[in-house]
């Protein structure tokens, strides 16, 4: 007889790291907040790990401590076999208006050279990116619904099973043009 044994894992605990680089930086938690765009108060909650910030969030912070993500978010190696996440402990992002929403898939110990996401984004949503840099390219799989992609001024469109890849060393917008939910997956290589 097998048995079926999941183990979960928490999210990584970010605080202590963080605290870390935020004094060997010399800064104070508003001097952070003030480079970072995060509020004192949610950082010194992160800081004591009552918190669960977002990756983007993480992300503005490591930028302002000029220290890689992934060392911050590294999990050490262990004894585990599976990770397994339940649908709300997948990590998400969204676009300002929350109308485009990312769930992160990929692992985040690749995260500096591959992201993985499975999107949805409402009719008349749109992700604006930034430049990726140098020599990265983005690739998306469309499932359903239709999306237009704007890079450098040149836009594209695609629709349900096609998968268009593109520069993203420029910034960059994917735009629902359909009236309905466009849903697929991204892949960024960095």
């Amino acid at each position: 007889m097998q048995a079926n044994i999941s183990i979960l894992a928490a999210p990584p605990k970010v605080g202590k790291e963080i605290q870390r680089l935020r004094l060997q930086n010399n800064l104070t938690l508003e001097q952070l907040a003030n480079k970072s765009g995060v509020s004192k108060s949610i950082l010194s909650q992160i800081e004591r790990d009552r918190s669960n910030p977002t990756l983007a969030t993480i992300w503005r912070i490591t930028k302002a401590l000029e220290s890689p993500l992934e060392d911050v978010l590294s999990v050490k190696e262990g004894t585990k076999v599976f990770e397994k996440l339940s649908p709300n402990a997948t990590p998400e992002v969204t676009s300002e208006d929350n109308q485009f929403r990312l769930r992160i898939l990929g692992t985040l110990s690749t995260v500096s050279t591959v992201q993985w996401y499975e999107f949805t984004a409402e009719s008349g949503a749109e992700l604006i990116s930034e430049a990726h840099g140098a020599g990265s390219i983005e690739c998306v799989t469309l499932c359903s619904g239709s999306l237009s992609v704007n890079v450098g001024g040149e836009t594209e469109s695609i629709c349900t099973g096609e998968t268009l890849r593109f520069r993203t060393d420029v910034a960059h917008c994917l735009k629902n043009e359909g009236e309905g939910v466009a849903h697929g997956f991204m892949v960024n290589l960095l």
